[in-house]
């Protein structure tokens, strides 16, 4: 299927270091002004546990039930000139037809988007409004090619790396099983949350993540788990030193920002991808099939030998 492309337009929400006024640019849409209030409601959240948003760019995918369209971008930590916290945020938009099309895709396809744009509010202190609109103006959203480049790299990623080094982050000083509780998880929660396709998230799965490959992999296994033909996860992630993708299995709830400002939460709905429990871990790796632990247990199944052990194709 062909999608039209949305209009392309970036907005800007939030606080800047160097204005007392609150920032807003292209944010009339209807999702524009619910992303405005999730970030509200998410920092009541985080100020009354008396946290922080990490200083680190994070990049994002925003859905809403309902919407007809979706927000990609980039949000941080920020506050006004008197020193009132808010986040400041680069988006754009893009219809929800063409996040289910391609979702695996969007964070290579909008890559040079999102790069641009965490460069721009990391650096957004420097410039008055003007400047700063000014700038994000010169974002430009993927061209076709951008997307056939990401789609040969998705498939570089799935057949030229194991699921060995897919899962290396979450085994990280664990035991071998931790690679079948992980994998359980994922499945576990992805087959419990197929309904809430046009619902908030009550599901939020935290995966730590290899720097090279970044989300893909994780979202290529959600997209051939969940199947949604009108809509697709919203999540968030972060690059650097421990890059980290949280997976919301309906559209994001405002929660999502208390759980990047306290990694270690404990909560009913933040299902880590590791566990300290011995009894989980021999509990999942009975729980997988045969099949399953097969080629988890190969060190040379590649990602997509995983994949298709344990889901469809899309």
């Amino acid at each position: 299927m062909v999608v039209a492309p949305l209009p392309h337009r970036v907005g800007v929400l939030g606080k800047t270091p160097r204005h007392a006024e609150f920032v807003r640019h292209n944010t009339a849409s209807p999702l524009a002004q619910q992303l405005h209030r999730w970030l509200e409601e998410g920092m009541a959240r985080v100020q009354r546990a008396r946290a922080e948003l990490p200083a680190t760019p994070h990049r994002f995918v925003f859905t809403a039930p309902g919407q007809s369209t979706a927000l990609v971008g980039v949000l941080t930590a920020s506050a006004d000139s008197v020193g009132r916290g808010f986040p400041l945020v680069v988006f754009t938009e893009l219809s929800v037809a063409e996040l289910a099309e391609r979702y695996a895709l969007l964070p290579e396809a909008f890559e040079p988007f999102l790069r641009g744009g965490s460069e721009l509010v990391r650096e957004a202190a420097r410039f008055s409004i003007p400047e700063l609109l000014e700038r994000a103006a010169l974002l430009h959203p993927p061209r076709p090619g951008d997307f056939k480049l990401a789609e040969r790299l998705k498939g570089s990623i799935l057949s030229e790396h194991s699921c060995a080094e897919l899962l290396k982050p979450v085994c990280a000083d664990k035991p071998p099983e931790a690679r079948y509780y992980a994998l359980h998880t994922f499945l576990t929660a992805c087959a419990g949350e197929h309904h809430r396709e046009q619902g908030l998230a009550q599901v939020v799965l935290d995966c730590p993540l290899d720097g090279r490959m970044g989300p893909v992999a994780w979202l290529e296994l959600a997209s051939r788990l969940l199947r949604w033909p009108s809509t697709s996860p919203g999540f968030l992630w972060s690059e650097g030193s421990k890059p980290r993708l949280l997976l919301c299995l309906g559209a994001p709830a405002s929660t999502l920002l208390l759980y990047l400002a306290q990694p270690d939460l404990a909560s009913s709905q933040l299902w880590p991808l590791r566990t300290e429990r011995a009894a989980a871990l021999a509990s999942a790796k009975r729980a997988l099939t045969p099949a399953q632990r097969e080629v988890l247990d190969s060190s040379t199944s590649s990602i997509e030998q995983l994949l298709r052990a344990v889901a469809r194709k899309v």
